[in-house]
């Protein structure tokens, strides 16, 4: 489960792939333990990342209503 970083942390180091366990905000990191993803999840250290980019909006045209 592909997870970003919100704010950083020290976590296990067997579960997030990283040699001392730190890890920064703004990481993308890949987690086997859902488990331990959803706990991240829920303490609001990490978000669920899905890869995609944000939707842009369609611009009304001059002669459209919105």
């Amino acid at each position: 489960m592909k997870v970003k970083v919100l704010w950083g942390f020290e976590g296990d180091p067997d579960k997030v792939k990283v040699n001392n366990g730190r890890v920064s905000a703004g990481e993308v990191i890949d987690l086997d333990d859902e488990e331990y993803a959803h706990r991240l999840i829920g303490k609001g250290l990490a978000a669920l990342d899905d890869g995609a980019a944000p939707k842009a909006n369609k611009q009304a045209k001059p002669g459209e209503t919105k």
